[in-house]
């Protein structure tokens, strides 16, 4: 996968492995790390999230940082 840009200033957006406060569902978040107020994005849909967490073996506990690689 290619990396993806902040529309603003043109940066690596971070992608991140996170779970919802309430719900505690996993996540993948995209942000950029220059400033959060540039962009900030989520993937939510579950079967997708599942998917790509199983194949990438990772748990989504929402500390660190992940990185998701298409392979």
């Amino acid at each position: 996968m290619n990396g993806i840009n902040c529309p603003i200033c043109n940066n690596p957006l971070s992608v991140r492995v996170a779970k919802g406060r309430k719900s505690n569902k996993p996540f993948i978040m995209l942000k950029c790390d220059v400033d959060g107020r540039h962009f900030r994005g989520f993937i939510t849909d579950q079967a997708y999230v599942k998917k790509l967490l199983s194949e990438q073996n990772l748990n989504g506990t929402g500390k660190g940082r992940g990185v998701l690689r298409e392979g």
